[in-house]
């Protein structure tokens, strides 16, 4: 399929595609029925529209879209999509409607994941793992519609600053939400993560989340396995760890920055950090083994990573929590909880149960 994209700047200049417009009423309409989109920045996100095209690389030419599944099994992870364009938040939420409704969400089993707390505990106290973030779902009967869809993506124009909307859909299904947690962002020069662990409601004093044993614990997992992932690429930049609140939630995040010699491909960015043990195991090992056997339920999507690489290279991966997923029969809600020796069950489970809150709050559903 040749790509050829109107209103679109052929050209490697990242300032000509993060030049923002307004797409049609005709584009928005096939935007709505097979879209994707990617928050470049607070005021610009980047959407794209029409049959995409899958390939095992990046277009040199044109946007990609990065979408594997959580195990990374797709050898075809980009989509490559006919139309694209850098918009403004608020002025795409001015163009869609979508009526308020009321979808029922099933909590996630409770017992069940009880009973993977209890063996998560077990596995710590044999010492086969220092953390394991087990995931769980809520269920909801139907796909996404359309006017489902478009409310959503209104909440998503509104959110307070650091979630970073993210999506893609057609007519079997897709993934929408709004993460916190980027996995790295390469400019061609310098290459930014963040670890991002720990969890507790907003208005719990901040003296006190930061001074938490089990967050803390949990928070220098993550980051000391980021530290040693990037190590190899040059001296690594770390910034301070601090209290970082978004809406509802707050996080412990420390930032951290390193120059490669020679910059990563973006698939290597890939292999190297996903999946963190923010939503993964410490240490690293068979994750994939690990996650089959911690999780009741496939993932997908769920705490994938998903990026947009732009011709001159610049890219950006978020990992993809805080949302939901769908196909033709049903919609589902993930989250994850990090546990540690430190853990206790009946706080870990009101954790589980505040994400989930907060990721269908932050999409209207």
């Amino acid at each position: 399929m040749m790509l050829n994209v109107p209103g679109t700047p052929r050209t490697n200049s990242a300032a000509a595609w993060l030049r923002r417009s307004s797409p049609s009423a005709e584009s928005l309409r096939a935007f709505l029925q097979s879209g994707a989109l990617f928050a470049w920045s607070e005021d610009r996100w980047i959407i794209a529209w029409g049959d995409p095209v899958k390939s095992a690389q990046p277009h040199p030419d044109h946007l990609s879209f990065y979408r594997p599944d959580f195990m990374l099994r797709d050898l075809q992870p980009w989509r490559i999509y006919p139309h694209a364009a850098a918009v403004s938040p608020d002025g795409l939420a001015q163009q869609l409607q979508g009526e308020a409704s009321v979808r029922a969400w099933g909590e996630f089993d409770v017992t069940a994941f009880a009973a993977t707390f209890h063996a998560v505990q077990g596995v710590l106290r044999r010492g086969e793992l220092s953390k394991a973030v087990p995931a769980v779902f809520e269920q909801s009967a139907g796909p996404l519609q359309e006017a489902e869809l478009e409310r959503a993506l209104r909440a998503l124009a509104n959110l307070p600053a650091g979630l970073m909307p993210y999506g893609y859909w057609d007519a079997n299904g897709g993934c929408l939400g709004a993460s916190p947690e980027l996995l790295f962002a390469n400019d061609g020069v310098e290459i930014h993560t963040m670890a991002v662990a720990g969890t507790a409601r907003a208005g719990r004093a901040p003296d006190e989340m930061m001074d938490d044993p089990k967050e803390r614990s949990e928070h220098a997992l993550v980051l000391e396995d980021l530290t040693a992932q990037i190590g190899p690429l040059g001296s690594v930049t770390r910034g301070a760890t601090r209290l970082w609140r978004i809406g509802i939630l707050s996080h412990l995040r420390t930032d951290l920055r390193v120059t490669p010699a020679q910059a990563p491909a973006f698939a290597d960015l890939v292999r190297l950090l996903h999946p963190t043990p923010a939503v993964g195991i410490a240490p690293r090992g068979d994750w994939r083994q690990w996650t089959e056997r911690l999780d009741g339920a496939e993932r997908g999507a769920f705490a994938a990573p998903f990026g947009l690489s732009l011709p001159d290279g610049t890219a950006r991966c978020l990992v993809a929590i805080r949302g939901v997923q769908w196909n033709r029969e049903s919609a589902r809600c993930g989250a994850g909880c990090g546990l540690v020796a430190g853990s206790d069950l009946t706080r870990e489970t009101a954790e589980l149960r505040l994400k989930l809150a907060a990721t269908r709050g932050n999409l209207g559903l």
